[in-house]
């Protein structure tokens, strides 16, 4: 799980600057990676298809306009699949805390071959705020805003915030049975854990690893392999 990329050496926890999210997309490209689009998922796991063994996922959350700057060039020369959740509210602003979001004629620019969309609320509202009643709105809302900007989508969508009521099973369930009602087949949020494959849990809980803009190149090479929350204890051990 990506979110912003920066052409000027930014780095932090939402954060990866230009250099290193290329040096990631080689290693994947190099070291036997395959990466997957949403359909590619569905595919799979609806028995219309297979994965290979490791297949990765790569997502970036909000839609912002780097994305299409830098991050889609370097998905193209390294022949990266990359899937965005993207919020129609920040397309139709054109920014999110003050950062440009992505244009609906840009998103329509990109080969739909390496990207594709995925839902992520209408408007970026907290998920564990809203009654049943909202979250069903929110979603058809998302929906339709995407279609009247001719945005094709994949049925994926991604908790904002990473908020999908846990402490609260009944609002939990409440959520699960919308995404049901709209015919969505998957929904993530975070958990820096791998899915195991096949998936036997629950396919609206599937987990994303985060890509920390603070990592070094180890660290991601650790994450890959679903080791990054022992360094992360180690570390805080150190400290």
């Amino acid at each position: 799980m990506y979110h912003s990329v920066s052409g000027t050496g930014q780095r932090d926890d939402l954060t990866v600057d230009a250099g290193q999210l290329e040096a990631q997309f080689r290693y994947l490209r190099t070291h036997g990676y395959t990466t997957i689009s949403f359909s590619d998922l569905i595919a799979a796991t609806e028995g219309e298809g297979t994965l290979p063994e490791k297949a990765v996922l790569i997502t970036f959350d909000d839609g912002f306009r780097n994305n299409y700057e830098i991050a889609y060039p370097l998905a193209c020369q390294y022949r990266i699949r990359i899937n965005l959740f993207v919020v129609p509210d920040f397309i139709h602003k054109g920014e999110y805390h003050g950062i440009p979001c992505l244009t609906a004629e840009e998103i329509n620019k990109m080969d739909p071959d390496l990207v594709e969309i995925g839902l992520h609320s209408f408007d970026h509202r907290n998920y564990a705020g809203l009654g049943s009643f909202r979250l069903a709105s929110d979603m058809e809302l998302s929906m339709v805003a995407l279609k009247a900007m001719e945005i094709a989508y994949q049925p994926c969508f991604a908790y904002p915030y990473a908020n999908y009521n846990k402490n609260d099973l009944a609002k939990q369930q409440a959520m699960f049975s919308i995404l049901n009602k709209h015919d969505v087949r998957y929904a993530f949020k975070v958990g820096d854990r791998l899915n195991k494959m096949p998936f036997k849990g629950n396919m609206f809980l599937l987990k994303r690893l985060t890509v920390n803009g603070n990592y070094s190149m180890m660290q991601f090479k650790l994450m890959l392999l679903g080791f990054i929350r022992i360094t992360q204890r180690l570390e805080r051990i150190l400290k």
